[in-house]
């Protein structure tokens, strides 16, 4: 079971709306939720793409894709 934390807090109700628009959310829970795992999701996003830059993830070639994909067959 996911630990919870239950708490009270201000929300700028115009903010909660857009968000609810955007994530496709509905109420304040599921919205609050679904905008953590978006900001964690987008801060993954972001180091992936900083590893890239940086040489410390690499990529395969076409050719190393193209051999992957035949020894799946």
């Amino acid at each position: 079971m996911k630990k919870m934390h239950k708490t009270t807090i201000e929300v700028d109700l115009d903010q909660l709306h857009e968000a609810e628009r955007n994530l496709g959310t509905d109420g304040f829970k599921e919205t609050v939720n679904g905008a953590l795992r978006d900001v964690n999701r987008r801060a993954a996003l972001k180091r992936g793409a900083q590893y890239l830059r940086d040489g410390r993830l690499s990529t395969p070639t076409m050719a190393e894709l193209r051999q992957m994909r035949a020894n799946r067959s």
